[in-house]
């Protein structure tokens, strides 16, 4: 009779998929609920404020291509994916060691796998929804400005989207390493604004191509918004008495990009989950 009841209680026990989708569905309420979220917002409105009537309290020239005056917006799309990636995910991990809510959560029978892919997916959308609304905003006002569009700005919402969810990534790898939120939020920050991209900056000094970097494939974002998309060339600059210096300016390859962008995310969260899973609460 007992080995029939245990029978029944795994039956009615939630698949992993829904598992994943209630953890999700709560992580995405919590975040809704926030401070950080309406933080996001008003910061969305400022950009989006400045970028538009900034140039027309200044009486400069707006352009009249809709691709060069879309770009003006995109420029920032890094820098909210960036604050997004770490204000989501920097912490989502450590914090339910942090603050002991895994004492609460990590008892009942939902597997750890399904509460990290579970916030994952949660993070994601939020950082999703960010993207769409900006963009949408920004291309209704691009329209309202040259009574045009463009569809570049679809594709450079869609890879800022691929690369919102690899730094997303990233910070739950960073979150399932650190044992305190503060540090795994100042280390996604600067990983994402700093360190990742004054390394991009520095490999072709020696002429290395830095394709690899997570931040070098993001540019992806602005670059795609330029037709003919630019391409590798090598430059020169004078340095005096009739010498040269010549310099490689690389460009992110659009599919490489989308490829090694997809790579960090498996890595990250396989890595991330793997760590996650060991983690022990330690009162």
């Amino acid at each position: 009779m007992e080995n029939a009841n245990v029978v029944n209680n795994r039956e009615r026990l939630p698949s992993d998929l829904q598992q994943i989708v209630t953890v999700a569905k709560y992580d995405v309420l919590k975040h809704l609920r926030s401070k950080r979220l309406l933080g996001l917002i008003i910061l969305e409105a400022l950009l989006l404020g400045l970028t538009f009537g900034l140039p027309i309290v200044l009486g400069a020239d707006a352009a009249e291509d809709p691709a060069d005056y879309m770009s003006a917006f995109i420029g920032w799309a890094d820098i909210l994916i960036v604050i997004g990636a770490t204000m989501f995910a920097g912490d989502a991990i450590v914090s339910e060691f942090q603050s002991r809510t895994g004492y609460l959560l990590f008892p009942n029978p939902v597997k750890r796998s399904s509460i990290f892919i579970g916030k994952y997916l949660s993070t994601l959308g939020i950082i999703a929804l960010m993207l769409v609304i900006y963009y949408g905003v920004a291309a209704l006002l691009t329209f309202v400005m040259t009574g045009g569009g463009t569809v570049l700005a679809l594709y450079s919402m869609l890879f800022a989207c691929v690369y919102g969810a690899a730094a997303a990534a990233l910070g739950f790898l960073i979150s399932s390493i650190f044992k305190g939120s503060t540090g795994s939020l100042v280390l996604t920050f600067f990983a994402l604004l700093m360190i990742l991209p004054l390394i991009a900056q520095l490999l072709p000094i020696g002429e290395i191509k830095p394709w690899f970097m997570l931040t070098f494939c993001g540019s992806v974002i602005s670059y795609i918004m330029i037709e003919p998309y630019p391409v590798d060339a090598m430059d020169s600059i004078p340095i005096g008495n009739g010498e040269f210096m010549t310099y490689w300016s690389y460009y992110p390859e659009v599919w490489l990009s989308l490829a090694v962008l997809a790579v960090y995310v498996v890595v990250s969260l396989g890595l991330g989950m793997y760590l996650f899973k060991r983690r022990e609460m330690v009162s």
